[in-house]
C-alpha cells in the first residue's frame, strides 16, 4: 500500500508543473503563422480569431504571414516551434492532406508534428475564369479546352494547394489538356487573372465579387459537393462534370507536436467560443467561410480520414508528384 501511494504521489508530482503551467497559460504574446498573405481568405479568419483572443487570454495573440510553397514554410516553421502554446499555426486542407500526395520531399509530416486544436470554417471556393475566355459553363470551358489544347492555364495558391487538385481533377474528369500555373498567393493570382496571363482560377467568390459584378471575371461554378446556400442558383461543378472528386477545404488551428493538453483544451474552447460571436461569423459570412468550430479530436480524425481518401484520388487521377 504505501509503494502504491507513494507511485500515485510520484505521479501528482510530475504532472503539477504541466497542469500549474497550462494555468498560467500564456504569460507572453502567441503567435499564429498564416500560411498565405495578408488580406488572403485564411488571413481574414485568422486576424478575426487572433482579435477575440487576445482579451479572452490576457496577452497579444499575433498573425503572422508566413507564405510560399503553398503554405508548406509557415507549417515547417509551426511544426518545428517549442511545444508550448506560444507558436501556432492556422493549417488547411493544401498543408495536411494535399502536398503528402503530391509533392516529393515533404519537410514535415501531417499528423505526427503537429497537434490538432480546432478545425475553424470551410471556404466555398467557385471555378473562376477571365471574362475574355469565350466561356459560360463548365461544359463550354471544356469544350474549348479540346478544341484549344495548351491555351488555357488554370492558377492556384502553389504545387501541393488543393486548387491544384481542383484543376488536376477537372483535368482528368474531362480529358483536357490545361496548364498549372502556381503563384504564391491570392494576391498575385488575382492579379494574374485579371490581367488575362491565366485564365482560370479556384477561389472564394466573395474575395473577387467586385470583379464579378464589373463583369471582368465570371464564376461558372462551386467546386463544393453540393450547392453553396448562400448562392442556389450557381451550380456546381460535378453537376456539369460527372467524374469529378469534389474537394472540400478547411482551415485548422494547430500546434507543434507535444502541446500540453491543458492548453489544447484552453486554446480549443477559447477558439470556439469566438467562432460562435455573432460579429465574427457576420465577418466570416462576407468571405463565404462556413464555421466548424470542431473539437481537437473531430480535427484529429478528419485528417486520418481525408488522408487515404486523397491519395486513392490523386493515384486515381494520374497525378505525378512534384
Amino acid at each position: 500500500m504505501k509503494s502504491l501511494a507513494h507511485a500515485v504521489l510520484a505521479i501528482a508530482a510530475a504532472s503539477a508543473p504541466a497542469i500549474t503551467f497550462a494555468q498560467a497559460y500564456p504569460v507572453k504574446p502567441v503567435h499564429i503563422l498564416i500560411p498565405f498573405p495578408a488580406g488572403s481568405i485564411n488571413d481574414i479568419l485568422a486576424r478575426v480569431v487572433a482579435e477575440k483572443l487576445t482579451p479572452a487570454l490576457g496577452q497579444p495573440v499575433i498573425a503572422e504571414n508566413r507564405i510560399g510553397a503553398g503554405g508548406r514554410i509557415a507549417a515547417t516553421a509551426a511544426s518545428k516551434a517549442a511545444p508550448d502554446g506560444y507558436t501556432l499555426l492556422l493549417g488547411s486542407a493544401s498543408t495536411h492532406v494535399v502536398a503528402p500526395q503530391v509533392v516529393k520531399a515533404m519537410p514535415y509530416d501531417p499528423v505526427k508534428d503537429f497537434t490538432p486544436i480546432a478545425n475553424a470554417a470551410s471556404p466555398a471556393t467557385g471555378l473562376v475564369v477571365n471574362a475574355e475566355l469565350p466561356v459560360t459553363s463548365v461544359r463550354e470551358l471544356v469544350d474549348y479546352a479540346k478544341k484549344n489544347p495548351g491555351k488555357v492555364s488554370f492558377a492556384t495558391n502553389g504545387i501541393g494547394s488543393t486548387h491544384q487538385l481542383r484543376g488536376e481533377f477537372i483535368k482528368a474528369a474531362a480529358g483536357i489538356d490545361m496548364v498549372h500555373i502556381p503563384f504564391s498567393g491570392s494576391n498575385e493570382l488575382v492579379a494574374a487573372i485579371l490581367a488575362n496571363t491565366v485564365q482560370m482560377t479556384f477561389i472564394v467568390p466573395g474575395n473577387v465579387k467586385a470583379h464579378i459584378d464589373s463583369g471582368r471575371l465570371r464564376l461558372l461554378a462551386m467546386t463544393t459537393p453540393k450547392r453553396y446556400a448562400v448562392m442556389p442558383n450557381v451550380p456546381t461543378v460535378v453537376e456539369e462534370l460527372p467524374g469529378y472528386e469534389p474537394i472540400v477545404d478547411w482551415f485548422a488551428f494547430f500546434g507543434p507536436a507535444g502541446l500540453a493538453r491543458p492548453i489544447v483544451l484552453k486554446l480549443n474552447g477559447e477558439i470556439v467560443k469566438s467562432l460562435q460571436l455573432p460579429d465574427v461569423k457576420a465577418a466570416l459570412d462576407k468571405q463565404s467561410l462556413i464555421v466548424i468550430a470542431s473539437t481537437p479530436e473531430e480535427l484529429a480524425d478528419q485528417i486520418k480520414r481525408e488522408l487515404p481518401l486523397y491519395a486513392r484520388a490523386v493515384k486515381a487521377a494520374g497525378i505525378q508528384p512534384e
